[in-house]
């Protein structure tokens, strides 16, 4: 009940809300079963492009309640989430946890690259569509895209037309184990201004704030911050000014703020292996181990505190020949402050682990496009990137040991010094029993020449030829030890400066053919590219010189065939792909058998085949049905330094802790995944339209981890989202909705225990998100 009195007060407040939030037009819309994108850098018909991708557009995300990037995985089958919300396309992601390395799955919103995850924190807001594209897709967007792009596009202002609106969306979600609700609230805003004949100005804003399914069942220690709950601020400002029918200026600004460290940090005990100690110290909270619990325990606090935003201006100029000329400068940035409990226990063991960064990013891109519908077609251009990312790390704690223990010999932890003290006493102090600390400068600079060309060779036949020639130079200062720790957790202190230079040249082959008005038939060859990084900790060489590794580039070679339908008067569309890549020097977290030592490096090869399949139907008035489907087999070819889990059985794993993981299935990679959507406008009179939707995700087994340890295990899953509604004209859209409505509890992640891991003792950890529980809710969407 007091769920509903939520609701019921919330939707009172949004109908007297006078202004609007989000774009409703499926801005990709141009016709029965025809959606424009630009995942060729130009606005063309996804049935005319070349390319394997799903769209997704705002009335999708709107009625299926997807308000983040997690989110867009239940409506792209080649897209899953992985730990701490990162990503991978067809069963290929980062599998390192360094701040130090770029992610093999770009991401990109209005035509700029965004060169950290983190950039893409924001809640979705006034956007047109998200295009989820397989495959390399460095050619045309920006750097670092060896598995895949996920492309956002937001809506443009409209020159002429003073509109707006609001959208508001009020959900309780489940939580399991604990007597208490968890709402959330998301506010969206909208405002688009005539500001001359031939200009206007969009402004947006979002309010969010959402209590994860995960609940504390213990105090945090005095003086330790403990924040959970998610909260978002964004505010965005566009202006489009054309000047004239050949010239146009496009200029955006935005800030956005988030707190809460809830579906990120608010890890849960899944199962503790035989002989743990951990066990009773968690079970004396009130706490039972087990893949349904949803009860945390820490006394360190975790909380989690994220500033974005940044400014563009892009230009372009269309001559009478029809070449477009453009450039888009833009800066962007990010600061995060965040910490957390990693032991997980009520005790003090491991406190701390606690991250400041700030990062600034400044691109430019001028490019040249020819005409579209001339025989040579296509585009060219300069690009330079440059970052920095300075970045402070602490972890450390008193692994549970007394306090009157730790001033004694010989942990003298925060006990004085005595210089030249006799044996028994002690001659040096430390911070804490056990710790590490970290602060680096890593600055990135990148310039490349790239260009893709299609020349039509005969009628519907055209040739595609592209390249991309990059120069990346990569410079990094870093230094250990500012504090003494019994047991250290990194490489020997000091100070470390480390510079790597490379160049590459990426590139693309293929040919399309228009069989038919409605078949299309392509097929590619091409090879893509992510940069160089560094590990984030020293190590000792085998000539006993200590040094930061650097990491090559990761390079990826695919080859594609693909075939576009359209049938009974494009009401039906049906896509398919078929694909095979290699990645070779597979950027991935491993112990260097030689060094002894867990980096950061280049120590694996990987194939990732398989057939995606997209369709969408409108078979009679008022119901539209899409989906798509994804058959993958995602595997290491070789990977001689997997680490091993506790208990594995392999004979090397007795000798060096490291086995060759060689034939097993990328984590998070399933062999399946499928999704649908229909959506059912009810034949009525009347400006008053009642209407039903319905979706369904079904996802074959997978392992979490990657050494495949069966704890990591999880069995497949299908979760159901419905909402029921009425729209009134194009005036106002209100609905009930539910997601995940038979209570699937999937975790976002499962993980093995560190701590428990270094006794040898295999104990799981899990992480749920927002979307990992039943929810239900209201939605209200006004426009004026």
């Amino acid at each position: 009940m007091k769920a509903w009195k939520f609701i019921l007060g919330a939707s009172a407040a949004a109908i007297a809300m006078p202004a609007f939030a989000q774009d409703g037009s499926d801005a990709g819309e141009e016709g029965v079963g025809e959606i424009v994108v630009t995942a060729q850098r130009r606005s063309e018909s996804i049935q005319k492009i070349p390319v394997s991708l799903t769209a997704v557009g705002s009335d999708e995300l709107r009625t299926r309640q997807i308000n983040d990037l997690v989110g867009v995985a239940q409506a792209a089958p080649s897209l899953q989430i992985g730990t701490d919300a990162s990503f991978s396309v067809r069963g290929v992601g980062t599998l390192a946890f360094a701040g130090t390395i770029d992610s093999s799955v770009a991401l990109a919103i209005d035509e700029v690259n965004l060169g950290r995850p983190v950039l893409g924190a924001p809640l979705l807001m006034d956007i047109e569509r998200v295009e989820v594209l397989n495959g390399p897709q460095g050619l045309l967007f920006g750097k670092n895209a060896s598995a895949g792009l996920l492309n956002i596009v937001t809506a443009r202002p409209r020159i002429g037309e003073f509109s707006g609106g609001s959208d508001i969306e009020v959900t309780f979600r489940e939580t399991p184990g604990a007597d208490r609700e968890a709402p959330g609230i998301i506010a969206r805003q909208v405002l688009n201004i005539p500001v001359t004949a031939n200009s206007a100005l969009r402004i947006n804003a979002l309010y969010g704030y959402q209590e994860p399914p995960v609940t504390r069942i213990d105090s945090v220690a005095r003086g330790r911050r403990d924040d959970l709950n998610r909260r978002n601020v964004q505010l965005k400002g566009k202006y489009l000014l054309e000047a004239s029918d050949a010239l146009s200026l496009y200029v955006i600004g935005d800030y956005n703020k988030l707190t809460g460290a809830g579906a990120f940090f608010d890890r849960t005990w899944r199962s503790f292996g035989a002989g743990s100690t951990r066990k009773d110290i968690y079970e004396s909270t009130g706490g039972t181990a087990g893949p349904e619990n949803f009860l945390l325990s820490g006394d360190g606090g975790a909380f989690r505190d994220i500033e974005t935003g940044g400014a563009q201006a892009a230009i372009s100029y269309k001559l009478d020949s029809g070449l477009e000329l453009s450039n888009i400068f833009a800066w962007r940035y990010y600061s995060n402050n965040q910490s957390l409990d990693v032991d997980y226990l009520p005790v003090e063991q491991v406190n701390v682990n606690a991250t400041t960064a700030r990062y600034d990013q400044y691109s430019n891109e001028l490019r040249v496009a020819l005409p579209v519908d001339a025989p040579l077609s296509g585009q060219a251009g300069l690009f330079y990137f440059k970052s920095t990312l300075d970045q402070s790390s602490d972890i450390f704690g008193n692994l549970g040991f007394p306090p009157f223990l730790l001033p004694q010999y010989p942990f003298c932890v925060g006990a004085v010094a005595t210089p030249g003290a006799p044996p028994g006493t002690c001659s040096v102090s430390n911070s804490f029993f056990i710790g590490r600390d970290t602060d680096f400068v890593l600055d990135t600079q990148s310039y490349a020449a790239f260009g893709q060309l299609t020349y039509e060779l005969t009628q519907g036949l055209k040739l595609i030829a592209g390249g991309r020639y990059t120069r990346d130079e990569i410079r990094l200062d870093l230094t250990h030890g500012r504090r003494n720790y019994f047991v250290t957790l990194s490489g020997p202190n000091g100070r470390y400066r480390e510079a790597f230079d490379t160049n590459n040249f990426s590139w693309k082959l293929g040919a399309q053919y228009q069989a038919t008005p409605d078949i299309l038939l392509f097929g590619f060859q091409g090879r893509g590219y992510k940069g160089p990084g560094f590990n984030d900790t020293s190590i000792v060489g085998t000539n006993g010189t200590a040094f930061v590794p650097a990491i090559r580039p990761e390079i990826s070679n695919t080859t594609e065939l693909g075939i576009k339908t359209a049938f009974f008067d494009r009401k039906l569309t049906l896509n398919v792909s078929f694909y095979r890549t290699i990645f070779d020097d597979y950027q991935v977290q491993s112990l260097d058998t030689a060094l002894q030592t867990f980096v950061v490096q280049n120590a694996a090869k990987v194939k990732t085949q398989g057939v995606e399949v997209g369709f969408t139907a409108r078979p009679i008035s008022g119901l539209s049905i899409n989906g798509g489907m994804s058959f993958l087999d995602a595997k290491f070819q070789s990977f001689p330094g997997a680490q091993c889990y506790s208990g594995q059985t392999t004979p090397s794993c007795a000798t060096s802790g490291t086995f060759d993981a060689a034939g097993l299935r990328l984590p998070v990679s399933p062999k399946f995944t499928s999704t649908v959507q229909a959506t059912y406008d009810l034949p009525v009179s009347g400006d008053v339209v009642p209407f039903l939707q319905g979706n369904w995700y079904h996802r074959s087994s997978v392992n979490y981890i990657l050494n495949g340890a069966p704890g990591g295990f999880f069995r497949s899953v299908d979760t159901f989202g419905a909402n029921i509604g009425v729209k009134l004209g194009n005036t106002l859209q209100a609905s009930l909705f539910c997601k995940n409505c038979t209570n699937e509890h999937v975790p976002q992640s499962i993980s093995l225990d560190a701590g428990e891991e270094n006794d040898g003792i295999g104990s799981y950890g899990q992480v749920f998100g927002l979307d990992s529980v039943r929810s239900f809710g209201l939605s209200l969407s006004l426009r004026y």
